[in-house]
């Protein structure tokens, strides 16, 4: 994306990134500023960011999970803050997890940031359930 975007990403996440950077200096975060104004927080200890890495608007925390890949995959997380705003980003996503049972490869948010690179394999679908005659209900039900 252009500079134009870049820009407008960084000001419209500024708040929640500030509160980000704050956090992570406070558990000794190493920090890099990308050209991207996209900050990664890395070097984290365990418990001080979710699953793998957490991106806070435009700042990546995480622990020794780096990479470009995983950089790309945040960096649209980081779009997803500034294009929703803040809080309705975490209520939609908080929802979206909630409704997908904190399945990856089915929160519309995980899916749009990508998969492979953030480190998710796709994954085979939850087994469908069987048909109740398979379960012996259809038996019961119709004589």
């Amino acid at each position: 994306m252009g500079t134009a975007w870049t820009v407008f990403r960084a000001w419209r996440n500024l708040p929640v990134t500030t509160l980000a950077v704050l956090w992570a200096r406070r558990h000794g975060a190493t920090f890099t500023l990308g050209p991207d104004l996209f900050v990664e927080c890395s070097g984290m200890p365990p418990r001080t960011f979710g699953r793998g890495g957490t991106t806070v608007g435009n700042a990546w925390l995480y622990g020794d999970l780096g990479g470009d890949r995983r950089r790309r995959h945040e960096l649209r997380h980081a779009d997803q803050y500034a294009l929703l705003g803040t809080l309705p980003f975490l209520a939609l996503y908080g929802l979206n997890a909630a409704v997908t049972r904190n399945r990856p490869h089915r929160n519309l948010f995980e899916r749009w940031a990508g998969l492979a690179d953030g480190g998710y394999t796709a994954g085979t679908p939850p087994r469908s359930h069987p048909p109740l005659r398979d379960q012996g209900i259809r038996r019961r039900l119709i004589p």
